[in-house]
């Protein structure tokens, strides 16, 4: 009797859930808000390599959106995180709120990129490789 009334009371809680489109930060790492942020700002880590870095603002909408959809489709990685950050990322919606971002990218073209929202920094996402490139074309096209 005991297990009925939690399974339904989970059932209750996870179809709520459902029907108000519920997203959980903590499932996915899509961005919370619908519209594009406006500024994507992307700052070198001066002690990430001993190459040439140079900080990038992208603020044409379809550059934001190949970079919004590499964030959203990114997935979740499991276990402890060790990395470096090769550049901090904002993202500033219209409003002026900011999202903030570790991000690793590097240049090779057969690495996937790696990004770590402030907001919880034990949890890390994979960029896919042919998002990562994507990135990486941009990055390029903003430093050349």
């Amino acid at each position: 009797m005991k297990k009925a009334g939690i399974l339904s009371g989970l059932f209750a809680v996870l179809l709520a859930g459902l029907l108000t489109g519920c997203n959980h930060s903590g499932s996915t790492n899509s961005n919370p808000k619908e519209a594009l942020p406006s500024l994507i700002t992307l700052t070198c880590n001066p002690n990430f390599t001993s190459e040439a870095c140079e900080d990038v603002k992208i603020e044409d909408p379809v550059e934001i959106g190949i970079v919004i959809e590499a964030i959203n489709k990114a997935e979740r990685i499991s276990g402890s995180l060790d990395y470096s950050v090769e550049y901090k990322m904002n993202l500033t919606d219209a409003d002026s709120s900011l999202i903030k971002y570790d991000f690793s990218i590097g240049k090779d073209p057969k690495q996937s990129a790696l990004l770590v929202n402030h907001e919880d920094t034990h949890v890390g996402y994979s960029i896919s490789i042919e998002d990562a490139n994507r990135i990486r074309k941009l990055i390029q096209s903003h430093t050349d």
